[in-house]
Formats: structure tokens, sequence, C-alpha cells
């Protein structure tokens, strides 16, 4: 009799424990408890524009965490701004300092505040998600590439931080030929989209002798283990003549052979289980004076390429042969062919820089806000050049051209999201 009653008893004590809740989250292993929460230091991953739908991670902090695990909680409509829900997602406390992860997921009616009070461990917070209102043009998102040292975490302190962090990884015969997995981890854990500009520099036709089969095999398998959504920018610029996939031994590189190069290292990518890359074919604003070819006649096929990639700059009066040239006139032919020719491919400014000589960089810079949202619509996002390399392109070297770039990125337009808008996925 007395062991049926403990069974009984065992029995309403698991049935207590799996139903029993706190603070819209079930408590595993001791209540879950924090001294306080603080959503004045939240972090949220992307921008909200109205009418779209939206999913997105919030971490909002705490203090004094006992240690307890928790499981998900009941959804939190949002208020002011409708049509939007947070939820508690399972972990388990830091004892001390730490932060719950919420995920955000709707459609915002409106643009406006949206908030959310989340209670947690005792506490409870206000926390507010501001939602854009939505325009005729994509929203726009921003990155940078600097191989000059700074650190990633300088580019954030100008109003917005970027969505995206470029790097280039050149393919030598006798060097480096791996994956930039340390670049990587890094922006990743920045809060950015890695962008990796994949340069084969011992030529096409020696990439594809079967010589190198084992590196972008050994490539594909670091890509699969980094996990995450890689921007894959390969041989890009191959309507130059600067590069020796565009160039060889002075002869123009056939487009045939360029296109069964992309072809042929994007499959061997992909059989290697490098899946989270996200292909880019990049061509330049202007053909090499050598290279008579066709931009469009270069382009691989839909099933090779994700996003197309514009490389272009404004290099002033800095060379013998240039002259200042409107960011209008720098984009603006190579954009129009490019949203003609292929209307439903995703677009973006893959490089872009202005020189600081011969004309107002700060004018320039925004010239180029404006025009992007008014004669640019299409574009999705943009990279800055800011290095001291042919002539200064940094908008960082002056007062003035800093003011201008913050100004642009506070338009509501240009958002925060390492998915660029849901294109990298």
């Amino acid at each position: 009799m007395m062991a049926k009653k403990s069974y009984l008893l065992l029995i309403t004590l698991c049935f207590y424990l799996c139903c029993c809740s706190k603070n819209n989250a079930e408590i595993i292993n001791g209540t879950a408890e924090v001294q306080s929460l603080d959503a004045a230091f939240m972090q949220v991953s992307k921008t909200a524009v109205a009418g779209a739908t939206y999913q997105a991670e919030v971490y909002l902090p705490y203090a004094g965490g006992n240690g307890a695990a928790f499981e998900n909680g009941t959804s939190i409509a949002s208020t002011g701004v409708l049509g939007l829900t947070a939820t508690l997602q399972q972990g388990r406390l830091e004892k001390g300092y730490g932060s719950l992860l919420y995920k955000i997921s709707g459609v915002p009616a409106q643009a406006g505040t949206a908030s959310f009070v989340l209670s947690f461990g005792g506490k409870s917070s206000v926390v507010t998600l501001e939602v854009s209102q939505k325009t005729d043009a994509s929203l726009l998102y921003w990155g940078f590439f600097d191989d000059s040292g700074t650190p990633m975490s300088f580019y954030n302190g100008f109003g917005k931080k970027p969505s995206m962090a470029m790097m280039f990884n050149g393919w030598t015969a006798d060097g480096n030929r791996e994956f930039p997995l340390s670049f990587c981890q890094e922006a990743s854990a920045a809060g950015y989209v890695p962008h990796v500009t994949w340069e084969p520099m011992m030529g096409l036709d020696a990439l594809m002798s079967g010589k190198y089969d084992n590196d972008i095999k050994r490539y594909g398998e670091a890509l699969a283990k980094f996990g995450k959504p890689v921007i894959l920018r390969f041989a890009h610029e191959f309507n130059g003549d600067w590069y020796p996939w565009s160039m060889q031994n002075d002869q123009v590189v056939p487009v045939a052979t360029y296109i069964k190069a992309f072809r042929y290292v994007h499959d061997k990518v992909r059989a290697a289980g490098g899946t989270n890359a996200r292909w880019v074919w990049a061509p330049n604003n202007a053909n090499g004076n050598k290279n008579p070819q066709m931009v469009e006649s270069y382009y691989p096929g839909d099933d090779y390429v994700d996003l197309i990639g514009m490389d272009g700059y404004n290099f002033g009066t800095s060379q013998s042969w240039s002259s200042w040239q409107s960011f209008a006139q720098v984009f603006g032919p190579l954009y129009n062919k490019l949203t003609t020719t292929f209307p439903n491919k995703p677009i973006f400014i893959a490089e872009m820089g202005c020189s600081s000589s011969g004309g107002d960089k700060a004018a320039w810079i925004n010239e180029m806000f404006a025009q992007l949202e008014t004669q640019f619509p299409k574009i999705r996002s943009f990279v800055w050049f800011n290095i001291n390399k042919e002539t200064d392109w940094r908008f960082t070297n002056g007062q003035e051209a800093i003011g201008a770039f913050k100004s642009g990125l506070s338009n509501p337009r240009v958002g925060v999201d390492p998915t660029l808008g849901g294109v990298i996925q």
C-alpha cells in the first residue's frame, strides 16, 4: 500500500513540474530568477518595415541570473504597432550577467513604435521596436572593405552599423588557398554577413587543370563547417584587362572559358558541402581598354548566380586619364543594362569609392544617397572601399565627408540586417 501511495505521489509531482510555469517560461532545475532586465541595452538583429513580413532576434540583457534552465515561452503580442509577437527561446541563465533570446515575428500594421512587455524571473521590462515606413525603393544596407588593420567595430560608429564586411581572398599557385574562416567568424560575431572576394590569380585554365581540385574541395568543406551564409564573389571585374582571369599573356580570356570556370568552381564547392555560399557575378562599371567583349555575354546562368554585383569608382583627377564623375555617371549605364537584362536578380554595389581629388567628396556622398533612392531603387546594398590605395577612397578622411555619410545613413530607407533584407538566407 505504501509503495502504491509513493507511486501516485511521484506521478502527481511529475505532472505538477511539467505543467507549472512562471513568467511565460517553464522552469527546469529550479526557479529561474534575475535581479533586473535592461531594455536600454537590447540588440535587435534587423530593421522592421510596415506591411512587410518580419522575423528577427532580440537579445534582452539581464543581471543577477541564478543559473536555472527554462523552456520556450508563450507569444507576447505587440502594442502601439500591432501585428508582431515576441517569444522567449529556451535556454539557461548565466550566473550573473547574460541575455535572453526572444524571436520577434509577424507583419507590422503600420510605421511607428511597437512595444512588448516582457516578463521573466520576477522582473518585467518594456522593449520597443521602431517600424519604418515602407517606401517604393527596397531597403538599403551598407558594408565596408578595410584591410588597414582598423577594428571592425570602428564602422559601428556612423549612426547605423554595417550589414556586411568584405575581404579579398587571393589564391596563388604557390601561396594561400585557404578559406578565410577567421575573417568570416569575426564578421559574423560582429553582426555582419561575410563577403569574400575570391581571386584565382593562377588563371582560369590552370584553376581547371585538376591541380587545385583538392584545394577547392577543402574550401567547400570549410564553408560548410562555418555553417552560415557567405557572399562569395568569384573572379570579379572579369570585363576588365587587369586580372589574370580577364587577360592572360596579353590576350583576352574567352567568355566561354570564364563561364566554364565559374561553373566548375561553383559545382565543386557545392559538392563539397559549401551550399551556404551565395554566389556573386560582378562586372566592373566599364570594360578594360583591351577587352571588347559584352558584359552580359559572361553571365554563367541563373542556376549559378544568386546576386549581381557592380564595381565602380569616381577617380576624380587622381589619375592622368581620369576626371571627376558623378555617382550616376559611374553606375548609371551598367545599372540600366543589368536591371534590364537580368530583371529578377538582386543587385548591389560590391565595390565603390570616391577620390578626394578634383571635387567635393561630401557633396558626392550626399548625391549618392539621394540618387540611390530616386534613380537606383533596385540596389539592395553597397560596399565602400575604405582605404587609401590608387587614391584616397575613404569616406573617413575628413569631417565633411563623415558628416555626409552619417546623414545618408540616417535615412529611414537604410536598414541594418545581415540578410540584406532576406536576400542572404
